[in-house]
């Protein structure tokens, strides 16, 4: 039997969702929650979820904030954003975060639970009316446009965070990772990025317009 876990802060939508999970053989609706904080809380206290079927807009953590943690802390579970937002590039970035799937609500349901199933098995599922668009996005090399663009989700929030002068510490609590791993990620952004120290990251950070530099910051 397969648990899921359905994430969507609009009853009827969340309420719809679950009636097509419990009615699917093979499936359960495990629980259902309105927002990314109470996903993790559940998570935390050792719920057994196989598949999470996330919103984007929900109050609180957003949706991509949400797959970061979800691909950080628990990667055997899978992720399946389901977002009344559409587009390829949208897509693209959720998978790039570390989502298994995406697709439209606006699908019908046996697509859904078509997508569920996907994302159980440990396979990617793509909304049919983008998937072609989404592919040549994700298989663009990673040696075109900036350099930061080569960067996860993650590892983009990380540099950002480092280029204002959030320290490590602060970093972590905010994306719910611990200090070691958000400098796992600073090595992994110098390193991709061709940079050897916070000082070149936010010199760089500037120069692409991606921060401001408040008065009193301190880049090292």
């Amino acid at each position: 039997m397969t648990s899921v876990a359905i994430v969507d802060d609009h009853e009827l939508v969340a309420d719809g969702l679950r009636r097509l999970v419990d009615q699917s053989p093979g499936l359960r609706a495990a629980a259902v929650v309105s927002s990314g904080d109470e996903l993790l809380t559940l998570l935390a206290s050792g719920a057994d979820i196989d598949v999470c079927s996330i919103d984007l807009s929900m109050p609180g953590l957003s949706g991509l904030d949400l797959l970061a943690v979800l691909s950080s802390q628990w990667p055997d579970v899978g992720t399946l954003v389901c977002s009344a937002s559409t587009g390829p590039e949208l897509a693209a970035r959720c998978l790039r975060a570390g989502a298994a799937g995406f697709i439209s609500k606006f699908r019908p349901g046996p697509d859904y639970i078509g997508a569920v199933r996907q994302v159980a098995d440990g396979r990617r599922y793509v909304d049919p009316d983008l998937v072609s668009e989404v592919v040549d996005l994700l298989s663009v090399a990673e040696s075109d446009g900036p350099a930061h663009q080569r960067l996860s989700e993650r590892e983009l929030a990380v540099m950002l965070g480092l280029a204002r002068g959030v320290s490590i510490k602060d970093l972590a609590a905010s994306l719910y990772v611990s200090a070691k791993t958000v400098s796992t990620y600073r090595s992994r952004v110098l390193t991709k990025m061709g940079l050897r120290s916070n000082a070149e990251l936010t010199a760089y950070a500037l120069g692409h317009g991606l921060v401001q530099l408040d008065v009193g910051t301190d880049p090292r």
